[in-house]
């Protein structure tokens, strides 16, 4: 049981950790396009999207009832959503719309849903 809720607790913190990369590219990709922002930009915007990730792991991890615990999850579930979708209107804007229809974009689809499945498995 407890080897269980470790690679769980793994392969939870390993998904949040890729659900905050995709929101820093998100953020600092069109940042990059343009003049540098000062350092403070760049703080204020990591603490936007890294901050309520924190809290909602510790409010997460503090669900007592199923109840709690579906609505964590549930939260966690549309974060993740909104980044993808933000992400691959970003991917679509900078090449034509046909980021997913390109071989590299395809592969990386794939890619993405055999590592949600191995990781799936090993849980």
């Amino acid at each position: 049981m407890a080897t269980g809720a470790a690679a769980l607790a793994t392969f939870l913190v390993i998904g949040l950790v890729i659900h905050n990369v995709t929101e820093g590219i998100g953020i600092a990709a069109p940042l990059a396009a343009g003049k540098p922002p000062p350092m403070s930009s760049f703080v204020g915007l990591a603490a936007l999207a890294g901050l309520p990730a924190v809290a909602g792991v510790l409010l997460g991890t503090g669900a007592v009832s199923p109840f709690w615990a579906a609505l964590s999850f549930g939260i966690s579930a549309g974060a993740i959503l909104q980044a993808i979708i933000e992400v691959a209107a970003l991917l679509n804007r900078q090449n034509g719309g046909r980021a997913f229809v390109a071989p590299a974009g395809a592969a990386g689809v794939v890619a993405g849903v055999a590592v949600m499945y191995a990781t799936a498995l090993l849980v």
